[in-house]
């Protein structure tokens, strides 16, 4: 007769990995005053329902009309971003008067102005991959409260649409990327920091700094004696300097970024006369992509140095 037997149990096998889906991008507002507002989660009393407008920047078109008929474009200008968002705060535990003091803070955080002057907040879209870009925005529609609140479970819940905008349409990271360029250590050797040398006998230093954004990114120069510094972006065809000699060890500071140029000393004075432009775009912005830099600093010596910082700006969140 046959030999019956009972099939081992065997375990069941592994799940296969699954990659994970699309996830939601994540939103915070810190407000002038500092506090944060995590608007991406809804487990948080106020919460982001939609936005709009952190795509491309709107453009304004330059352009100059032809005697045939139709026009030569001059120039595509990224205009100020308007961000709608739409917001729905509660209070879970049905208290009437702890949601109306929620939405006195949210009130105070959306008016963009302190002791009367324009206070901007920040808005930063977070992605997947762990990286967030940020904005600074104007509140010029804030919350408020419309007459069907009444009937939303006794005024403790209710939802909105506010409008933010950002004179400044381009995001922008949260750190800056800083480069460091210097005559060679006495009795020479490598540099601490490549990759150019300001070389005292040809005075003459040149590399490329490549800006991996998509915006044009302004940096902000600090230019440390002795020498009369020359900055140029060969690429670009642009280029500023000083017309004084600094002396050994004296620092400007010049600061290239739109709404915020500037050219001052170690001790706060007012250096701007000093500098020498041939235009206003003379102190020029990295371009996306590779920059060819010409730094030059006419009598450098011991201690020379040029270093500059800058944030890479993006199109889009």
């Amino acid at each position: 007769m046959p030999l019956i037997t009972t099939a081992p149990s065997l375990p069941a096998p592994p799940p296969v990995p699954q990659a994970p889906g699309p996830q939601t991008l994540g939103l915070t507002y810190v407000d002038p005053d500092g506090t944060v507002w995590t608007w991406g989660d809804p487990g948080q009393s106020v919460f982001a329902t939609d936005v709009a407008g952190i795509g491309s920047p709107p453009v304004a078109l330059t352009s100059l009309g032809l005697p045939g008929g139709g026009v030569l474009a001059q120039a595509l200008t990224p205009q100020m971003r308007t961000i709608v968002i739409g917001l729905r705060m509660y209070n879970d535990e049905g208290d009437q008067d702890a949601f109306l003091q929620l939405m006195d803070r949210l009130a105070r955080a959306l008016w963009t102005t302190r002791a009367g002057l324009i206070a901007p907040a920040t808005l930063i879209v977070s992605r997947p991959d762990g990286t967030s870009r940020q904005i600074d925005v104007l509140c010029t529609d804030g919350p408020s409260q419309a007459t069907d609140d009444a009937t939303k479970s006794g005024l403790t819940w209710s939802s909105m649409v506010i409008t933010l905008v950002a004179p400044d349409p381009l995001w922008s990271d949260a750190q800056t990327t800083q480069l460091e360029f210097a005559t060679p250590p006495a009795g020479g050797g490598v540099p601490a920091m490549p990759p150019v040398v300001l070389d005292p006998s040809t005075i003459l230093g040149s590399t490329t700094v490549t800006n991996d954004g998509d915006g044009d990114a302004y940096p902000i120069w600090t230019i440390t004696g002795p020498g009369i510094p020359t900055i140029a972006n060969t690429t670009t065809g642009l280029s500023f300097g000083l017309d004084v000699t600094l002396g050994v060890g004296e620092v400007v500071t010049v600061d290239t970024r739109t709404g915020m140029q500037s050219a001052i000393d170690a001790a706060a004075a007012n250096r701007w006369a000093d500098l020498v432009r041939s235009s206003p775009r003379a102190l020029w912005p990295l371009v996306p992509g590779d920059n060819a830099l010409n730094l030059q600093m006419t009598g450098a010596g011991v201690g020379t140095k040029i270093a500059m910082s800058y944030t890479r700006r993006w199109l889009r969140a």
